[in-house]
């Protein structure tokens, strides 16, 4: 978190393990920061909301990692932008190439909107 912070972005590019962020960041983008896990904890939370206005979630293409995208993005909801990005089924951000995570990363399959989701 701290190197994601350090960047000065607004954006901020949540992943589940130390794999995945290493492999996002050698793609180019270091606003990445690892949840280590796939839950949210309550500083992480206010962590995020004091640093970042747009918060990227990239977590794992496993039925675990859909559920805490969506559970994350409910819990961020209509304090900053958080955007769901869909990890191709049975796959995890550390296995993709560069030109994948960029894909990801240039159109979010799902915006998930500030009003219409309770926490």
């Amino acid at each position: 978190m701290p190197r994601a912070v350090a960047t000065g972005s607004r954006t901020v590019i949540l992943v589940e393990g130390y794999f995945d962020c290493v492999r996002v960041h050698q793609a180019g983008f270091p606003w990445v920061a690892a949840l280590m896990g796939s839950s949210m904890s309550e500083m992480l939370q206010g962590l995020l909301l004091r640093h970042f206005e747009e918060v990227l979630l990239m977590l794992d293409g496993d039925p675990a990692g859909r559920a805490a995208s969506q559970a994350i993005a409910a819990r961020l909801s209509g304090r900053c932008s958080p955007a769901v990005l869909r990890v191709p089924d049975g796959t995890q951000p550390d296995q993709l190439p560069d030109w994948a995570i960029r894909l990801l990363l240039a159109a979010p399959e799902e915006i998930v909107p500030h009003s219409g989701l309770s926490e």
